[in-house]
């Protein structure tokens, strides 16, 4: 009874003073026998009544922040930090300054507040702002630092660096983070931690960093040149093992909405056939869940790809890192898969569902996943090792119809990316088509022919499916081309397309399986003869004006080419299935593939090899998606 008793006086007392002080008295007016920093050191000692704090600050309107309240919250905010740089690691002060900075400025820093009333708000005015700033940069850096420090007192530092940044978003105040060394910090810390969350959260805010004026001061950013230039493989490792653990929560979200393990779908869909027989089939449910049901998708847990994009696209030796432990069998329970096949298993749910809501949230992740693909397959080490077979299957995502065939044991990895892009290719055309991330997507497959065809792998792979996404997207631009809601980039998403078609056709013999996967890709074109012959006309009606660039003048001049190539050569195969009064696929294949097997591939006028332009290699847009997310993360 009196332990209870003595709680609820402390939590009174920490109340009571607190409305005080935000009533405007200054601390001698409610303590007149303490002078100003026992008063504080007294407050600190008191718990921290969490919600209650964030519930009054979160009440104070902008104006009264910048006004009345001004002088409290300038007064909080600095003695926070006092007791939290003074306090002794073993002083409950300090983890209670720590704690109360957190909701200050998550508190604060949500009432869409400029660069300078920020400065104003918490650092007192622009004069002031450099020492209280300064000492907020110093305070986290140090804490990170310090390994004699509990993880738990490192750990708020971290967490405190994180609501601000991704608070502050591109706001001025950013850059006091720049000028300290907080790499070299965060680098301690995430390898003296075995807490794979923690890992995952000081990953993140190194991302957050380097993304700060990612596109006007890339150079000035001193978070990115040391992640394009560090060499630390322990550290790199470390990322992945903790990465790896959280993004595996997404893909199990994913999940938990629709099971579609194998087994799940096998059992399911041998229900349905039963199902179908009986008189009550009617009744029966598709295996197809509501696109409603994925509308928050993916979790904020996958937030945790922006630091693997980051150190891939930028370091030379992470993508090494990333498929070093590629080889190992992970099949056996009780063991996480490869970080790689961890994100091309979460980048097939993201791309399959990336338009069930048309969240702009969603689609930013997509083309983040489509961003990640793109570096994995332009890294020629890394596409060495995901043309080896692997060790372990790697799930994909089978929750929308019609489902991709299963991929089999020791099929190489590269097989699962192409995958993810056939069902980007599928699933997300729509009247407001994201052209962006299909050209990034052309352009992923792209570069696996190239390189297939370069290194002479010849990957056993069911093409005709990327084909037959790729031609239906062409089918797609030319039927409903009138109802999209812009046609701003479909010439170049065309264009490109053909010259992904071509380059896949004329490289052929370097990179399909058998003369089999030639004749059903032939046959694939014959198939959708009428869409590729309308290409000409489409083209024709996009284009405004004749283009003045000479770059892009040649590649348009060499993809009316390609096409022209394409549709004759569709065009002497479709003649010989006519006169050959083919009926069926089977005679139309059979057709192929005597004349093939007769006089090889027909060969139509040399045009010279179209080179796709390239895309940018950055994601400025998910910055604020990351640090909406990231902040989430946040308690």
């Amino acid at each position: 009874m009196d332990s209870g008793h003595f709680s609820n006086q402390v939590t009174s007392k920490y109340i009571v003073i607190y409305t005080k002080l935000l009533e405007g008295l200054p601390p001698h007016q409610i303590a007149p026998h303490e002078d100003r920093n026992q008063f504080f050191t007294n407050l600190f000692n008191l718990d921290v009544k969490n919600e209650y704090l964030r519930g009054e600050l979160n009440r104070l309107s902008k104006e009264s922040c910048l006004g009345s309240h001004k002088p409290f919250l300038n007064m909080l905010f600095r003695e926070c930090l006092m007791q939290a740089r003074d306090a002794p690691h073993a002083d409950i002060r300090k983890a209670h300054a720590l704690e109360t900075l957190s909701i200050i400025l998550r508190s604060i820093l949500s009432k869409n507040l400029s660069g300078w009333e920020v400065m104003e708000i918490l650092g007192g005015g622009v004069g002031q702002s450099d020492d209280v700033f300064m000492i907020l940069t110093n305070l986290v850096e140090d804490g990170m630092r310090d390994e004699t420090a509990p993880l738990s007192i490192r750990h708020q530092g971290l967490q405190i660096a994180l609501i601000y940044m991704c608070s502050i978003g591109q706001l001025s105040p950013g850059a006091y983070f720049l000028r300290c060394d907080l790499f070299s910090s965060i680098t301690t810390f995430i390898k003296s931690c075995d807490k794979e969350r923690f890992v995952s959260e000081a990953a993140l805010l190194l991302a957050i960093l380097a993304n700060f004026h990612k596109s006007d001061a890339g150079k000035l950013n001193p978070y990115l040149k040391c992640i394009r230039s560090t060499q630390d493989a322990e550290l790199m490792r470390k990322i992945c093992w903790a990465v790896n653990k959280e993004l595996m929560s997404s893909i199990q979200s994913y999940m938990d909405i629709s099971d579609d393990s194998f087994k799940y779908i096998f059992t399911t869909t041998l229900g349905s056939m039963f199902a179908s027989l009986r008189s009550d089939r009617t009744l029966s449910t598709t295996l197809e869940p509501s696109r409603e049901l994925f509308k928050n998708q993916p979790i904020i847990d996958a937030v945790f790809l922006l630091p693997i994009f980051e150190l891939l696209r930028a370091n030379s030796l992470f993508p090494a890192i990333i498929v070093e432990d590629t080889s190992l069998d992970r099949d056996t329970p009780g063991h996480f898969p490869p970080l790689l096949h961890t994100i091309l298993t979460l980048s097939s749910y993201i791309l399959t569902h990336a338009t069930s809501a048309s969240s702009p949230r969603s689609l930013s992740y997509a083309n983040l996943s489509l961003h990640i693909l793109l570096a994995l397959v332009e890294n020629d080490g890394v596409m060495g090792v995901m043309i080896q077979p692997s060790a372990t299957v790697i799930p994909i995502c089978r929750q929308k119809l019609p489902h991709l065939p299963v991929i089999q044991p020791r099929q190489p990895v590269i097989c699962a990316l192409l995958d993810c892009c056939v069902l980007w290719l599928r699933h997300n055309l729509h009247k407001r088509l994201e052209i962006y991330c299909y050209m990034i997507c052309i352009q992923v497959c792209y570069r696996v022919v190239w390189s297939l065809h370069n290194c002479r792998s010849r990957l056993e792979y069911v093409w005709k499916d990327l084909w037959a996404a790729l031609l239906g997207l062409l089918g797609f631009l030319t039927t409903k081309i009138d109802s999209l809601d812009t046609t701003a980039g479909v010439e170049q998403i065309v264009r490109e397309t053909i010259v992904l078609l071509y380059l896949s056709l004329i490289k052929s013999d370097g990179y399909l399986p058998s003369p089999q996967a030639l004749h059903e890709f032939i046959y694939e074109l014959i198939r959708f003869a009428s869409i590729l012959k309308s290409q000409e006309s489409l083209l024709k009606s996009l284009t405004v004006a004749p283009q003045q660039d000479p770059r892009q003048a040649t590649w348009i001049k060499r993809s009316t080419e390609a096409l022209a190539s394409i549709t004759e050569l569709v065009d002497f195969y479709q003649g010989k299935v006519t006169k050959a009064n083919a009926r069926t696929a089977k005679a139309a294949m059979s057709v192929v593939a005597r004349e093939i097997e007769t006089d090889g591939l027909y060969t139509t006028k040399s045009v010279c090899e179209p080179q796709a332009p390239g895309c940018s290699d950055d994601v400025l847009g998910f910055a604020r998606y990351g640090c909406t997310d990231g902040l989430a993360l946040m308690p």
